[in-house]
């Protein structure tokens, strides 16, 4: 008989385009017998937790349905389509188990988009297969998962009653909290880094100046694009395009993107706004930004010489994750897999840190949901007829948050190429083959003096996210957050510092001009408090940490993020309020048996900017 074991769980993630909407492809097995069939009456966002239908015959509260229109084969599909299931039924308006991942238009060039009832994933090719599925990264190497399973608040109450007997007359259910972490990941990329923090910006090293533009505005989520211009014609599948651009300026490259090309279609009908010898392209994952009409597409040429610049920068509204943890029993019968996705996920805090002798690891402390699916059928203690556990119609569908969706399985992980043509072993599906960032390649600077003899240094970030309780349709047994919201952003970073020598040569770095750089420059930081007496405010000091594997091949964190300069040389001459670096709390010069002498810092900064140069051309 097998067991479910901790070392056959793995979780993968995604970034989602409004929170709660885990990105997917399914276009579902359709119900054949007395099933709803209807369109949309008007167009919606992602994230959207109701949509309107011109008729609601035949659908009930417990149906699964498609939404988004799918036309023939696969190959022919042209725009997104995703399935969620109808958790109650007001008039003609459907209130949904979880947010929906894309935007839907109300019309596709004037034939109405579908909203159809579906009774399972079905086969591959309807399923959409590996083409479809998005949830697909890893965080890094990680070894314990805290799953954010929901933890019920059930009250007994008491009240008048003969029975009593001084023990509580009912239980009744209160709200609900889905909070889970990972803890020490060992980083083999930059993915996991900018949930806590930002928006991540992609530009490759080197790309051909085609003559192509999109051809129509496209949303954040959108995984299909059209796209125009002499050159158009020249693209093919496997191929990436960096998407420069945004709505406010298609010119503006502060918003590049990369992806890779899964089908090209010509002369397609469906796109609104489309027109004959537009290129209708479907991409490997779904767009971060938005970008505008016209906005400028070029075509990579992905080879080992190409390198791909990441800059995350700070963001006030926070990306949120989906979560996929699969589960396989010691027998690996694929009919007793284990399926959780949880979705709106905000990374509330988080640590970035490392120690000598060790590797650069990253936490998500902590990270609130909104909500969950899994893949439990059915409660077998029900009888088949009894309908009382779920409201559902299908007896057989009735456990809470019972969801449809693809298993992610070991084959499916990594960065998606959804291409038959890939040879890249890091452009493809299957684990990150790099080695981990070590301490003993990192350097760190402050006030740009490097110190050699940093034992340990930890970077905490906190979003002072609170999950909201409204009131909403959300289903009877689904009482979780509504939404996150983030509160107040907090940096603080620790170290430990073994002192470099006592006499140096002068150093100007930290602003005024014959300061001594030597084992005394931290008490001298601390007593300053940041104030070097010639601006307004505390200006603080400038900090670099680098970890760097090999050439074009690195991480570097700076602080502050806001400040001028090219990435590892950070200025912070201006005193403008978000140009203030770091300020040290405490620096304790305790006499202990530490030799050469150790100081303990404890500092606290207002913002940081990442880059990361590697050769992988797709960030979530």
């Amino acid at each position: 008989m097998g067991v479910y074991r901790s070392d056959q769980a793995q979780l993968t993630f995604a970034a989602e385009a409004a929170q709660g909407g885990d990105p997917e492809l399914m276009q579902g097995e359709a119900e054949t017998s007395s099933a709803g069939s209807t369109t949309l009456s008007a167009s919606f966002n992602a994230g959207s937790r109701s949509i309107t239908v011109a008729s609601a015959s035949n659908f009930v509260a417990g149906s699964f349905i498609r939404i988004g229109t799918v036309e023939g084969t696969y190959a022919e599909t042209k725009t997104e389509h995703e399935v969620r299931r109808i958790e109650s039924i007001d008039g003609t308006t459907f209130h949904l188990d979880r947010p929906t991942a894309f935007y839907h238009a109300a019309s596709d060039d004037g034939s109405a988009t579908e909203v159809i009832e579906v009774k399972g994933i079905g086969n591959e090719s309807i399923g959409e297969g590996d083409n479809g599925k998005f949830i697909t990264f890893i965080p890094g190497i990680y070894e314990t998962i805290d799953t954010p399973d929901p933890e019920m608040t059930i009250e007994g109450r008491r009240f008048l009653s003969t029975q009593s007997k001084r023990n509580f007359s009912v239980a009744y259910s209160g709200q609900q909290v889905l909070t889970g972490s990972v803890s020490s990941i060992i980083l083999l990329n930059g993915w996991a880094l900018r949930f806590p923090i930002g928006s991540v910006t992609t530009t490759a090293s080197a790309y051909a100046t085609d003559t192509i533009l999109l051809s129509a505005a496209s949303k954040k989520g959108d995984v299909f694009v059209v796209v125009d211009g002499t050159d158009a014609d020249n693209l093919g599948v496997g191929d990436y395009l960096q998407i420069s651009g945004s709505s406010s300026d298609p010119t503006d490259g502060s918003y590049s993107e990369i992806r890779r090309i899964v089908t090209r279609t010509l002369d397609e009908t469906k796109i609104s706004g489309s027109a004959s010898g537009n290129n209708v392209l479907k991409l490997n994952y779904p767009l971060q930004f938005d970008h505008a009409d016209n906005s400028v597409v070029n075509e990579v040429n992905h080879s080992s010489s190409i390198v791909y610049t990441h800059v995350i920068d700070e963001t006030t509204d926070l990306d949120t994750v989906t979560w996929h943890v699969h589960m396989k029993d010691s027998t690996e019968n694929s009919s007793y897999d284990f399926d959780r996705r949880y979705v709106g996920g905000m990374i509330g805090s988080s640590t970035i840190s490392a120690e000598e002798g060790g590797m650069l690891t990253m936490s998500w402390d902590s990270v609130n949901f909104i909500n969950m699916v899994h893949n439990q059928r059915n409660q077998e203690t029900v009888a088949a007829s009894s309908n009382d556990l779920y409201y559902g119609a299908s007896p057989t569908a009735n456990m809470p948050r019972f969801g449809l969706m693809q298993t992610i399985d070991t084959n499916d992980v990594g960065m998606p190429s959804h291409a038959s043509t890939v040879t890249d072993p890091h452009d493809g599906t299957g684990y990150p083959n790099t080695q981990p960032y070590y301490f003993s390649e990192g350097t760190i600077k402050f006030f740009g003096q490097e110190f050699a003899r940093i034992r340990s240094f930890a970077l905490s970030i906190s979003n002072g996210e609170e999950p909201r309780y409204y009131i909403g349709k959300q289903g009877k047994r689904a009482r979780g957050p509504y939404e996150i919201k983030e509160g107040p952003r907090e940096y603080s970073m620790s170290a430990s510092v073994a002192l470099p020598d006592a006499s140096v040569a002068a150093d100007a770095a930290v602003g005024a001009t014959g300061q001594q750089a030597g084992a005394l420059e931290l008490f001298k930081q601390l007593l300053l408090e940041g104030d070097y007496g010639h601006n307004d405010y505390k200006k603080g000091f400038t900090a670099t940490l680098k970890f760097e594997r090999d050439t074009n091949d690195y991480i570097i964190i700076d602080i502050p993020g806001s400040a001028a300069g090219a990435a590892g040389t950070p200025t912070a001459t201006s005193h403008e309020l978000n140009k203030q670096g770091i300020f040290i709390n405490t620096a304790g010069h305790s006499v202990t048996g530490d030799n050469p002498f150790q100081v303990d810092l404890d500092m606290i900064f207002r913002s940081l900017k990442i880059t990361i140069v590697d050769n992988l051309p797709v960030y979530p």
